[in-house]
Formats: C-alpha cells, structure tokens, sequence
C-alpha cells in the first residue's frame, strides 16, 4: 500500500514540475512571437499546473482510511478534483475560443513566427506524449480518476500542439495570418470535446451511478445460488478504485441463523469474484416458501415464543367435519347475530379444508412454576392458532428441561456377562440383526446404557423407514429397561 503511494505521489509531482517547465518556456515564445495559438497551449500548459497541484493533494486524500467522519473514505475527493479540472478547462477553452474569434473579426495581429516557435511545440509533444503515456499506466493500475484527468490534459497538450504547429506552418509558410487564430479556435473545441467524456465519467462516480453491466453481474452470480430463493434492492455505484455493493437477499426462514450466516457469506465471495475489487453487504432477509411444512411453522413459533425451549413429538389429526360443525353450531347460539355470520364462514371454511388437531411435547425451564409454564404455553397455542388457520385444537404435553451444566457421568467397568445379557436381551427383539458398542454409564448413582442395533429389512430390496427404526429400537430399549432397571437406555439403529 505504501509503495503505491509513493509511485502515485512520485507520477503526480514530476507532472508539476514538466508542466512548469513547459508553461514557462511557451509564454516566453508566445509573447515574444504575438502567436495566439502558442499562448493558448501556453494557459493549456499553466492549467496543468494547476491541475497537477489538486491531483497531487486528491491522492494525499484518498490515501486517508475511512474515519467516523467520512465512513467509506475520502475516494471522491478525487472525483471533485477532477471535476474541478474539467471546470477550468471549459474556461480556457472559453477564452481561447473568444480571442480567436476577436483575432478574426476583430483585430488585424499577425503572428511572428520563428524556428524556436516550431521547436517549442515540436518539443511540447514529444514531453506530452511521454506524461501521458505514464499517467494513463498509472491511471489504469491504480484506477486513480485524478491521474486520469490528468493524462487527458497531456493528450490534449499533445493534439493541439500539433494543430497549432499546422497553423504556424501555414502562417510561416504561405502568410495566413487568421491561421494562428483558426487553430486556436480548433484547440480550444478539442479541449470542450475531450473534457466532456471524462466529465460525464466523473459525474457518474458522484452521482453513484452503477458501472456499466455491474447489476446484471451481480444479479447472474447470485440466480441459482444454494440457500437464496431472490435477490433484490440491488445497489452498486463506485468509489474511487472501488465497487461497492449493497444488497439484499431472501432465504427460506427455516435455516438456523448459522446457515443463513454461511449462505450470506458465499454471496458476498461470489459478488467480489465477479466485480474484483469490490466491498460488498448482504442484508439476509428470511421469508417463509412454499416447501415450509406445517412442523416447521410450528417450530418456528416455538423458537420465537420466550420460555419454550424445544418443542417435539408433534403430530396432527384430522378432526371430523360433524365434530367441527356441532361445536360451531353450540358456539353460534351463544353470539351475537354478526358472530353467527363469522362462525358460518368458519363453517364453511371448515367444510372445503380439514380442520386439524395438534399433539406435541413442550419444554421449559424446570424453575418455572405452573402458573407461569402454562401462560407461556398458552402464549404460544394462540400463535399457532392464529398463524396457522388449519389447526383448531391443541394438546400440549409440558416437559422440563434442566438449564444447569450437563453432568458428567463416569464409564463404569461392567462384567462379560452382564453385556451379554443386554446384547441377548436385544437381539429377542423383532428384526434386530446384531448389536454392539455395549456400555454403562454411571451418573449420580443412575445407571445409563447405551448400545448400537442393526435392524434387518423386511425384504430382501426393501428400506426400513425411519418411523418404523424409532419403533424398534424403542422395543429395544423398553426391554432393556424392563430387565435391568437401567434409568435410561439410548438405543442407536443402523441398517443391518
């Protein structure tokens, strides 16, 4: 970082101190010869003193990290700079153009024109020509706008010595004398036509207009991306050498906060992928889809209602149309006449979607008394109620759940007997293969087994369902627990 510093610093200051020197020398030959043309180029020249000075003090500037002032840096000061150059441009040009035009019309001055005027010029272009060409490199390399403007100057220092030498050589040779002034005028539409290009660049990055093609960049590398249903509010502009980009992004509302983290993550790598050099936010937006399931709703309520820590056994069923009806019909004889019109509606409702009855276990902290555990259970059943229409009735089964550390338990040493007293035990039960991994746990004096079964398919080509594995696996550990009086017994199937 610091020695592109200095080189931008270096490019900036040798660019005063040519450009002094050229501007000193043709105001020289410019009096002393009356040419309005090399006086012109001689302002031109001046110009790019000064231009060169807010180039110099806009990459000081720019060099500055962002502070708390001036949070995404100080990269547009060198889009003023520029913009300012431009602007004095426009004003020399606007003086050349008028004395040209006074010269013509106006007053009778005829040039006197040496071999130094063509000498001055001709070595004006060739030192032109060399400025521009490093500048433009270092513009390029470092996409530097203020060392851009200032190439612009040089090139057009280069161009229009050699119009103004066309018109010293038609005065010298076949004694024009408007042909200086018609020069001028030449130079100085040239200096109008070249400046506005970089002008229209410079207001682009000011008025943070997105670079060319960016957003539909942006837009094909996020489409089809793991994890985001759509991207959108799409905000891409430059600043300085920069491309920033502000956006947002909708994942389904049932990735955990790591995943949408993650999905957020890979967006921004492919963004910078496809803008190089480019600082990019993702705003995750989480919204529910069309493959969210009623369980994930209802876990999600769950893990958004405060005290419920976990929720699970759900299962639904559908109650009977004449069930609904007849409760509805108890209900609209104790409402008022409009009450009776929504329960109708209710009814009818009813009539065209199956209303549903849920069942689940609800856990909570085990310091919460009865009191509280119930309104917070009764919290989240009028959440899903009024989240999901579907479900009318509710069966919610309080569980504790301990917030103190996991304890932990010790391996116990148990005889070759008793594992194969337990590995017998499983292997009666229906469809188990083979088990393994048999071990005792000893937590507080509470005897804790665990122990892996293989479970054999019905067919030869058939699939043991995961429904079907907790049910015999839960025959296995009812068996174990019946035997041993073991507290608890953790049974982990595989296919056999």
């Amino acid at each position: 970082m610091q020695r592109d510093r200095d080189n931008r610093l270096t490019v900036a200051r040798s660019s005063i101190a040519i450009s002094a020197g050229l501007t000193l020398f043709k105001l020289a030959v410019g009096f002393s010869t009356n040419s309005l043309g090399i006086l012109s180029d001689a302002m031109h020249s001046g110009l790019d003193i000064i231009a060169a000075f807010m180039t110099l003090y806009a990459i000081r500037m720019v060099m500055r990290p962002p502070d708390f002032r001036y949070n995404y840096g100080y990269a547009k000061v060198e889009s003023m700079s520029s913009l300012a150059e431009i602007i004095l441009l426009f004003i020399v040009a606007g003086w050349i153009f008028y004395e040209g035009v006074n010269r013509i019309f106006f007053k009778s001055i005829e040039p006197e024109v040496t071999i130094l005027s063509f000498a001055i010029m001709l070595g004006s272009m060739g030192v032109d020509f060399e400025r521009s060409r490093v500048l433009y490199r270092t513009a390029r390399k470092f996409g530097s706008q203020a060392l851009e403007a200032d190439a612009l100057h040089f090139r057009t220092d280069m161009i229009s010595s050699a119009i103004i030498i066309v018109g010293l050589a038609l005065v010298f040779l076949y004694h024009v004398p408007n042909a200086d002034a018609y020069a001028a005028i030449v130079v100085a539409a040239m200096i109008i036509y070249t400046s506005l290009g970089l002008g229209r660049r410079t207001l682009d990055v000011l008025l943070d207009r997105a670079p060319k093609g960016a957003y539909q960049r942006v837009v094909e590398t996020v489409s089809g991306l793991e994890g985001v249903n759509r991207a959108h509010d799409i905000r891409v502009r430059k600043m300085g050498s920069e491309t920033l980009v502000d956006m947002h992004i909708e994942v389904p509302r049932t990735l955990t906060h790591d995943k949408a983290h993650r999905v957020a993550t890979a967006v921004e790598d492919k963004v910078r992928n496809a803008l190089p050099n480019s600082d990019v936010l993702v705003h995750v937006d989480a919204i529910e889809t069309a493959s969210e399931t009623i369980t994930d709703r209802i876990r999600l309520i769950a893990a958004e209602t405060e005290g419920i820590k976990n929720v699970h056994s759900i299962y639904l069923s559908a109650i009977p149309s004449t069930t609904h009806a007849s409760s509805t019909e108890t209900t609209r004889q104790s409402e008022k006449k409009q009450d009776i019109y929504n329960s109708n509606e209710n009814m009818l409702d009813a009539k065209t979607e199956p209303k549903l009855h849920l069942y689940l276990d609800v856990q909570l902290d085990s310091s919460l008394d009865l009191m509280t555990a119930h309104n917070i259970v009764d919290l989240f059943e009028n959440e899903v109620k009024q989240n999901i229409p579907q479900i009318s009735n509710i069966t919610a089964h309080i569980e504790t759940e301990t917030s103190k550390n996991v304890e932990i338990g010790t391996q116990k040493r148990i005889n070759q007997s008793y594992v194969e007293n337990i590995r017998k035990i499983a292997l009666s039960a229906d469809r188990v293969a083979d088990c393994k991994d048999i071990s005792v746990v000893d937590i507080n004096g509470e005897l804790h087994i665990t122990l892996v079964i293989k479970i054999k398919p019905t067919h030869e080509k058939s699939f043991t369902s995961i429904e079907e594995a907790h049910r015999l696996a839960t025959n296995v550990q009812n068996l174990i627990v019946k035997d041993t009086g073991a507290s608890r017994v953790v049974v982990h199937a595989e296919p056999g």
